[in-house]
C-alpha cells in the first residue's frame, strides 16, 4: 500500500468538509445580504486592489489583464489535464 491510498481520500475529505462548512456558507449569506462581507472584498480593500475596468485605471491594469490571462489558461490546461486523467485514465 502506498500513502496516496490513505492521504487522497483524507485530503479529498478534509477539503470538502472545510469548502462546504465554512466558506460556501459564509460567502453565500454575504453575497446576498452585504456584498461587502465577501472574501472577493475583503482581498480588495485588504490588499488595496482595484480591478481593470473601475473608474479610475492604475498602472496595474496590464498586469491585472495578464494575471487573468494567465490564471484563465492555466485552469483551462489543468481542466483539460485533470478531466482525462481523472476520468479517462490518460496522461499518467
Amino acid at each position: 500500500m502506498t500513502w496516496g491510498h490513505w492521504y487522497w481520500p483524507l485530503a479529498i475529505l478534509i477539503t470538502a468538509v472545510v469548502s462546504a462548512g465554512l466558506f460556501f456558507p459564509a460567502e453565500t449569506i454575504a453575497f446576498f445580504t452585504n456584498h461587502n462581507n465577501t472574501l472577493s472584498d475583503f482581498l480588495r480593500t485588504e490588499f488595496d486592489v482595484t480591478t481593470a475596468t473601475g473608474s479610475q485605471t492604475k498602472m496595474h491594469t496590464i498586469a491585472w489583464w495578464a494575471s487573468l490571462l494567465a490564471w484563465s489558461a492555466f485552469a483551462t490546461t489543468f481542466l483539460i489535464w485533470f478531466t482525462g486523467h481523472i476520468w479517462f485514465d490518460t496522461w499518467g
